[in-house]
């Protein structure tokens, strides 16, 4: 008899999920400016269920270093 085993992904590899409230105090902004940041294509949705949703963690990261970039930009001037 054969057996088969499948390798997991790596941790690095596997989508990280923030519900929304979390990722609006790890972003500074209110709730609502993060699904305006959702409908605006800024941050990945996921649904996680019926009525359950979540961003990616790597959407967030992208969008808080975007933020950076443009802080530096704009004291560049």
């Amino acid at each position: 008899m054969e057996t088969r085993t499948e390798a997991l992904p790596s941790p690095a590899r596997v989508a990280a999920l923030e519900k929304i409230p979390a990722a609006a105090r790890r972003m500074g902004v209110s709730i609502s400016q993060a699904y305006r940041e959702i409908r605006a294509g800024r941050l990945q949705l996921v649904k996680v269920g019926l009525r359950a949703s979540a961003v990616t963690s790597e959407s967030v990261d992208a969008w808080i270093a975007a933020r950076i970039a443009e802080a530096k930009r704009e004291g560049a001037r």
